[in-house]
């Protein structure tokens, strides 16, 4: 798992679908936006920190906004 990462929880406070994408990670938590569904496609919903192990990295990921393209 790494910042871009798209990710899944089956945490109770996410809704059933959302999913979302590391914003950073600090030790063993990372800050995470939720969507209501595919990121970019569906309403954002909120961002908030979770615990690495709360979550299932769906194998996807998008470029950070901001990272270098080389």
């Amino acid at each position: 798992m790494h910042v871009g990462s798209i990710v899944c929880t089956t945490h109770i406070a996410v809704p059933k679908g959302a999913r979302g994408i590391v914003q950073r990670i600090l030790g063993d938590m990372a800050m995470v936006t939720w969507y209501a569904g595919v990121p970019g496609e569906s309403k954002e919903l909120n961002t908030e920190p979770f615990f690495l192990e709360d979550l299932i990295d769906t194998g996807e990921s998008v470029l950070p906004a901001g990272a270098a393209i080389h």
